[in-house]
C-alpha cells in the first residue's frame, strides 16, 4: 500500500536498500521525535508562555488572579492582538500559597509564519513559579496534561508518522541560584502518547538570569546580545534521554506495510543497516553512539546521552566544534565526559 505521498517523502528518500531502511528509523524515530518535541514546546513557549483570559464564576477569586497574571503577557502582546489571537479555559484555582491550577485551556493564534495554530491543555498544575517573574522565572515546579498543539506542519507530522493525534504530557522542575549563578534542570519530561518519552536533566553554569529578567521588560530582546550573554556560560552536567512507547515499532509497521515486508524484516535490515555505517565512523564517541542506537532498536527501551564534565564546559566550546579537527573533537568530548547508552 502506497497511498500515503508523505510517508514516502519521509521513508523512501534513499534507494530501497538496507541503510535507506536504517535511516528511516533512525532519522524519523529519532530525529522525528526531537522535531515534535521541538514544536510542542516552541508553540508553548509562544502561544502559552505568558497568557491572559476569562474563567468561569466558579473559580476562586485567587485562582482566577493567578491565571490572569500568567497569562498577561501574550494577552498584551501586539503580535498576538493583531492576528486575532484568544485564550480561554473553564476553571482556575488556587494550589497553595504559590501555585494555580487551571483546567481546559484554549489558546488560538498564528505561528511565526502566519499559519492558523490550536495550543490546548486538559490541565495545567503550576506548584511553584515566580509571580515577579513569570515570563523568565528563576525557579518552577509545573504540569501539564493532556497538551494539545496543531497546525499544519504538526498535523504533517502525524500523519507522517502514524500519530494518530499529538497528545502529550510535561513536567518540568527547576531551580536558579543567583549566588553560585547555576541553573538547574531537575525533569523536563515530556511523553507524546503514542511514541515515547523525551527526557533533559542538567546545570548550566555562570548563568545571569538578572540581566535577562531585565532585558524582557524593554519588550525585543535582541538575538546577538542574548547570544553573547549564553556564551558566557558553561555546561556542568547535562542528560538527554529518549524512552521508546512505540514509537519504532509504529515506523517499521509503516515502512513493512508500504514495501510488503514484515515488521521483522524491517527491524533486521534497520539493524544491518546501522552496523555498516558504524563501522566507517571515525569518532570513538559516534561509534558508540551507534552501538547505543542497535542495542536501543533492539529491546525498545531508553537511550540516553550523557554529559558529566570534571568542570564544566564553555557553550561556546560547543559553537565552535564544527572548525575543529578530528583530534579537536575527540579532545571535546572527552572534556564533556560525553557517553550514549542504551538500557
Amino acid at each position: 500500500m502506497r497511498d500515503a505521498p508523505l510517508h514516502r517523502h519521509i521513508l523512501d528518500r534513499l534507494p530501497d536498500t538496507d541503510e535507506q531502511t536504517m535511516t528511516s528509523l533512525s532519522r524519523v524515530g529519532i530525529a522525528g521525535v526531537l522535531a515534535a518535541v521541538a514544536a510542542a514546546v516552541i508553540y508553548l513557549a509562544v502561544l502559552s508562555g505568558d497568557f491572559g483570559g476569562p474563567a468561569d464564576n466558579g473559580a476562586s477569586a485567587t485562582g482566577q488572579a493567578r491565571a490572569e497574571r500568567l497569562f498577561a503577557g501574550l494577552k498584551n502582546s501586539e503580535r498576538f492582538k493583531a492576528s486575532g489571537g484568544s485564550v480561554s479555559w473553564a476553571h482556575a484555582e488556587a494550589l497553595g500559597d504559590e501555585g494555580v491550577l487551571i483546567r481546559k485551556l484554549s489558546i488560538r493564534g498564528t505561528d511565526w509564519d502566519g499559519r492558523p495554530t490550536a495550543v490546548a491543555a486538559e490541565e495545567i498544575r503550576i506548584r511553584r513559579i515566580d509571580w515577579n517573574n513569570v515570563g523568565m522565572s528563576p525557579y518552577g515546579d509545573v504540569e501539564i496534561r493532556g497538551l494539545t498543539a496543531s497546525n499544519g506542519k504538526i498535523a504533517a507530522f502525524a500523519a507522517a508518522t502514524g500519530v494518530t493525534a499529538f497528545v502529550a504530557d510535561l513536567k518540568a522542575r527547576w531551580d536558579y541560584k543567583p549566588d553560585t549563578r547555576i541553573a538547574d534542570l531537575q525533569t523536563l519530561d515530556l511523553a507524546i502518547r503514542e511514541w515515547g518519552t523525551l527526557s533533559a536533566q542538567g546545570q548550566l553554569h555562570g548563568l545571569d538570569i538578572a540581566i535577562l529578567q531585565e532585558m524582557q521588560k524593554g519588550g525585543e530582546i535582541d538575538p546577538a546580545y542574548v547570544a553573547g550573554l549564553m556564551a558566557g556560560a558553561k555546561i556542568g552536567r547535562l542528560e538527554l534521554s529518549f524512552t521508546d512507547r512505540g514509537a519504532i515499532d509504529r515506523l517499521a509497521a509503516m515502512r513493512a506495510d508500504e514495501t510488503g515486508q514484515d515488521k521483522k524484516q524491517v527491524i533486521d535490515q534497520a539493524l544491518a543497516g546501522l552496523a555498516a555505517q558504524r563501522a566507517g565512523q571515525p569518532f570513538g564517541i559516534v561509534r558508540q553512539a551507534y552501538d547505543a542506537l542497535i542495542v536501543f532498536v533492539k529491546k525498545r527501551g531508553t537511550i540516553a546521552l550523557k554529559a558529566a564534565p570534571e568542570k564544566p564546559v564553555p557553550l561556546l566550546r560547543l559553537a565552535l566544534t564544527s572548525r575543529s579537527t578530528t583530534a579537536g573533537i575527540d579532545r571535546l568530548a572527552r572534556e564533556l565526559g560525553l557517553s550514549v547508552e542504551a538500557r
